[in-house]
């Protein structure tokens, strides 16, 4: 007599769930999310994010400690009051904000760390701290 493994139909069902939200991955920057690259340039590394609709000054970009990039953007729309020629019949352009905080494969120099923002991308260049195999220490 065969017997079915009763994981079998439950391994099947979260198969069809996560092909279903694949689209919603964080890497595609839905959901609240910042899409971003990081690529290694041999000196330094190079986030590239999408950060669209914001201005630069919307955009704050730290280095909570030399392996750790947070990118954070946030936007708040005021309201006209004493504009009596003006009545919003719909307002949904109110305050918004995201944020991501992306990993480094290794130590960067924070202070040589250098930001620039056009046409909707965000360049972070954080170059790599010198020496960053660490330090041989001598068993005596």
């Amino acid at each position: 007599m065969d017997r079915q493994n009763p994981f079998d139909e439950i391994e099947s069902l979260f198969d069809r769930i996560s092909s279903e939200f694949s689209e919603f991955e964080p890497a595609t920057g839905l959901g609240g999310t910042i899409a971003v690259d990081v690529a290694d340039t041999g000196d330094a590394f190079e986030v590239t994010a999408d950060v669209p609709g914001y201005t630069s000054d919307d955009i704050d970009v730290t280095l909570p400690d030399p392996r750790t990039v947070r990118i954070a953007a946030s936007q708040e729309t005021t309201r006209e009051t004493g504009d009596e020629e003006r009545r919003y019949v719909r307002q949904e352009r109110t305050s918004r904000s995201t944020s991501r905080t992306v990993p480094l494969p290794d130590r960067v120099e924070t202070d040589a760390a250098e930001a620039s923002y056009d046409n909707g991308v965000l360049t972070v260049t954080l170059p790599k701290r010198e020496g960053g195999e660490g330090t041989d220490i001598p068993v005596n």
